[in-house]
């Protein structure tokens, strides 16, 4: 029934769904069916369909256009088509890293923009390649992330290896049931907090109060799959409560956590 977890990555399902979760992006992939209501998330979004294209529109009065490959600025209101169970994977990429400052300059304000069908089609087989072959994310998770290299032009993120950073992250891990902060870490690492905050960014490729909130993100979902209280989730990551833990899930990827269903 459960399936193995790695630290960079979990897996869960939403009807049919795969999710992956990483610091700075989320996978979707699986077979959908019904039409989603209009929302709007943090993230950048990358979407890619197989067989039955699904349809994306801006506003619930607009028609739906379906993409072999679309990218979705953040923050731009939008809803999806899949009824009749359609195959797509949905990719979120945090603005703020290297590769969400990349794929905004592809963006048109207010606009969801069409990918080269080409590379859409080429990207949603080796996102399908894996999903095909296995349904965990130590497979799935590098397919999604060199899908966005590809469509943001960058290169392969670096093995963290400063000292401080490691020891940062691991602070930040042991803490994610408490506020962390960046001087409260620096401090104990010995380090001014305007040198760690930009150790950080350049070795992690966020900054320092981003990715501990994308890591209270994966320890929800792995208190989930194993508690299946919501509330215990939320504060075993470090949320005030439920509620807060749902606004920020909603605002990240447009998804509340109670839809989480493990298979």
């Amino acid at each position: 029934m459960h399936s193995p977890t790695d630290s960079a990555s979990h897996r869960t399902r939403v009807g049919r769904m795969q999710v992956c979760v990483w610091p700075g992006g989320i996978l979707w992939i699986g077979i959908a069916d019904g039409v989603g209501t209009v929302h709007a998330h943090h993230a950048l979004q990358l979407s890619f369909g197989a067989d039955r294209l699904p349809g994306f529109r801006r506003g619930s009065d607009q028609a739906f256009t379906t993409y072999t490959g679309c990218l979705i600025p953040a923050d731009l209101p939008h809803a999806i088509d899949a009824t009749g169970g359609r195959r797509f994977a949905n990719i979120f990429v945090d603005p703020e890293t290297a590769e969400g400052r990349a794929l905004r300059t592809r963006t048109v304000p207010g606009a969801i923009t069409a990918l080269d069908d080409t590379e859409a089609r080429a990207a949603a087989d080796l996102l399908y390649g894996a999903w095909t072959e296995t349904h965990a994310c130590a497979r799935l998770e590098p397919a999604a992330r060199e899908v966005v290299r590809r469509f943001a032009g960058t290169a392969p993120p670096r093995d963290t290896s400063d000292p401080r950073v490691l020891g940062a992250i691991e602070l930040i891990r042991e803490r994610l049931d408490r506020k962390v902060t960046l001087a409260d870490v620096a401090r104990e690492l010995n380090v001014s907090p305007s040198r760690l905050r930009h150790l950080f960014v350049e070795e992690v490729g966020l900054p320092f109060r981003t990715y501990v909130l994308w890591q209270r993100l994966q320890r929800v979902i792995q208190t989930v799959r194993t508690e299946k209280s919501l509330t215990h989730a939320a504060l075993d990551a470090g949320f005030a409560d439920a509620a807060h833990m749902t606004r920020t899930f909603r605002r990240m990827a447009g998804i509340a956590p109670s839809m989480l269903e493990w298979e």
